[in-house]
């Protein structure tokens, strides 16, 4: 028992020290030590410890905020800050955590309908190509929100055949949030085709799911289409279908996408040959998405900005 009481004594003491290490620390060697964590350590810590989590007397931020205020400051490059403007009523730690999702590469994070095959590479998908209804949507969760943004789409397949796919922006919505693939869809999950007289439900629900950080500005779905070069573009209220500088892709090529958010375009690429602007007034956020109901293979992945 005296050797329980005594170790139990000890555990104590132990747990005492490193409140009283922190205690003897200055912030500049805090938050310095804090640096080293990466976005989920730094919430966790400021989760756990108020010294760390709430702003003290005569602190502009608390000491995990200013942790992850001095990363992003140091570590993002000018391009970085350009497209991660900080939102008012977004915390230092929340900014560091959407530069690091940022540097992830593309992949399709939600699909939505049944015409896919099991995805065995998350920036790869396959479509069976069963056909209207069977009309299949991916979406990426990468969440952009100013600067410029270029993404390269490879489109394969096993036949030669006119590609029924559409590649564009959408907003950060969620295609299936009390949204039923079978009951409300009927299977042919595309939102280039939703309005206020077309399965005005589903308009609703998705229209419904709008905040602050979208803008100003109408254009919630905006697409260019492989098959024969049309652009698209949706509020979810009235679509619209035109463009002039039509030109498809054909049987299997490349095609990449510009959002500039500082002009407000959407500009499209033919394996490297720019065909031009596709729609202005672009604002607010966006995630790239394809919808697809032809037999083929898609690829996503970053590329460099053309200027």
């Amino acid at each position: 028992m005296s050797d329980m009481m005594a170790q139990t004594t000890q555990d104590r003491k132990r747990a005492r020290i490193p409140s009283a290490t922190l205690d003897a620390l200055d912030n500049d060697t805090l938050i310095r030590c804090a640096s080293f964590l990466d976005v989920d350590g730094l919430v966790q810590l400021g989760r756990t410890s108020a010294s760390f989590g709430i702003p003290q007397a005569g602190q502009r931020r608390s000491l995990v905020n200013e942790a992850a205020h001095q990363r992003f400051l140091h570590g993002a490059t000018d391009e970085e800050k350009g497209c991660l403007l900080k939102y008012d009523d977004e915390s230092d730690v929340g900014l560091y955590r959407a530069l690091e999702l940022s540097r992830q590469p593309l992949c399709f994070d939600e699909l939505a309908g049944n015409d896919f095959s099991t995805q065995e590479h998350p920036a790869v998908i396959t479509c069976k190509g069963r056909g209207n209804p069977f009309i299949s949507t991916a979406m990426s969760r990468q969440i952009m929100r100013g600067g410029r943004h270029f993404v390269e789409f490879t489109i394969d397949s096993d036949v030669q055949t006119t590609h029924n796919v559409h590649l564009g922006v959408i907003r950060p919505v969620s295609l299936t949030k009390d949204i039923d693939v079978v009951a409300d869809w009927k299977r042919s999950v595309n939102p280039m085709l939703i309005s206020s007289s077309y399965r005005s439900a589903i308009s609703e629900k998705l229209r419904s799911q709008r905040n602050a950080r979208w803008g100003d500005s109408n254009i919630h779905c905006c697409a260019y289409y492989c098959g024969t070069g049309y652009r698209s573009w949706t509020d979810w209220n009235s679509p619209s279908y035109d463009w002039r500088g039509t030109e498809g892709l054909g049987d299997r090529g490349a095609i990449g996408l510009l959002l500039d958010l500082g002009d407000g375009i959407l500009s499209v690429f033919k394996n490297g040959r720019r065909l031009g602007v596709v729609k202005d007034g672009l604002e607010g956020e966006y995630c790239w998405f394809v919808v697809v109901y032809s037999a083929c293979t898609i690829s996503i992945s970053k590329g460099q900005a053309p200027h």
